[in-house]
């Protein structure tokens, strides 16, 4: 039998309260044969902190059980680790989850902690300190993240608020310093044919533009389920990097609506390129930027990915039935 130390969110979720799920969650581990030892997120205590101390205490692998906040907080201290993540999505939006195909229901998520594969995915790094898993942020979402805390919390009037910031919000002027040559960066299939051809890359790294929104994504969640970067991939070793230019605040609008809740929309206006490492700046305006929907700077940033920073339970791969 596994031992695992459980973390428990016990205020994730919006049809039922955690605490209310919990037995369900410690049989359904009972049965994967796994021994949960639980422990309850509080004020006192990070989860990460939390999620370290298992790992010196020679636990087999830890679970979390809560939304993409929780997910997030205790992979923070299993970076690196030698022991495995599982996850046992019960929030709202359980983006993360999802980049994983892990299941959405109690039973056949508690039976990848016994049965998955231990998988090894890249993180985010923004300037060096700042960890993210969904996505990073610079514009229009990042100005609006807070009124959405708020409203989230039921004080509705500040919806009002966010409306008015985002009728007076204005596209701002960015450079995107690229670690590789820009044709090489793109991610679009008829760029990358041309780029094979040529005998050498095109030495020009440096984007200006004047946009809306910059999402710069570990994987392709982030939100209320937006599937903002639907070309990213958890563990190729990149950074999906979209530009929003040329879009009305409408058309922003719109297109968010039709990718929610996992939903595909191509959009031609969106530029997206793949990174290992790249720069934002700007020239004037004070742009503020977000890292998996909490505010940490303004621009200039640094964002690098780090490969193979954590170890994560997925399913096993599906039989070919050839």
């Amino acid at each position: 039998m596994q031992r695992a130390r459980l973390i428990i969110n016990p205020a994730a979720g919006d049809e039922q309260p955690n605490l209310m799920k919990l037995p369900e969650i410690i049989a359904a581990m009972e049965a994967a044969d796994i021994r949960a030892d639980l422990t309850f997120t509080s004020p006192t205590e990070s989860p990460s902190q939390i999620a370290e101390q298992a790992v010196n205490e020679g636990y087999d692998l830890v679970v979390v059980g809560g939304g993409d906040g929780t997910v997030s907080e205790v992979a923070k201290g299993l970076l690196h680790a030698p022991i495995p993540l599982g996850i046992v999505p019960v929030g709202t939006y359980n983006n993360i989850a999802r980049s994983l195909k892990l299941p959405a229901e109690l039973i056949p998520a508690c039976q990848v902690l016994a049965q998955g594969q231990v998988r090894a995915i890249d993180v985010g790094l923004a300037n060096q300190e700042h960890v993210f898993f969904e996505v990073a942020g610079v514009g229009l979402d990042a100005a609006l993240f807070t009124f959405g805390e708020d409203i989230k919390d039921g004080r509705w009037a500040r919806l009002l608020q966010a409306a008015q910031m985002a009728v007076r919000y204005r596209p701002a002027r960015v450079r995107l310093l690229l670690d590789r040559p820009i044709e090489e960066a793109r991610i679009s299939l008829a760029e990358r044919q041309r780029f094979r051809r040529r005998a050498r890359a095109l030495p020009r790294r440096e984007l200006r533009f004047t946009v809306l929104l910059v999402v710069i994504a570990n994987g392709p969640y982030y939100g209320a389920g937006f599937n903002v970067a639907p070309h990213a991939c958890l563990d190729d070793g990149l950074l999906t990097v979209s530009v929003f230019r040329g879009f009305s605040k409408w058309d922003l609008l719109r297109h968010f609506w039709a990718i929610s809740g996992g939903q595909y929309r191509y959009s031609p206006k969106i530029e997206t390129y793949q990174v290992a490492e790249l720069h934002l700046s700007t020239p004037s305006a004070r742009l503020p930027v977000h890292i998996d929907g909490n505010l940490i700077e303004e621009l200039p940033i640094s964002f690098r990915v780090v490969p193979q920073a954590l170890r994560v339970l997925v399913p096993p791969p599906v039989p070919s039935t050839s």
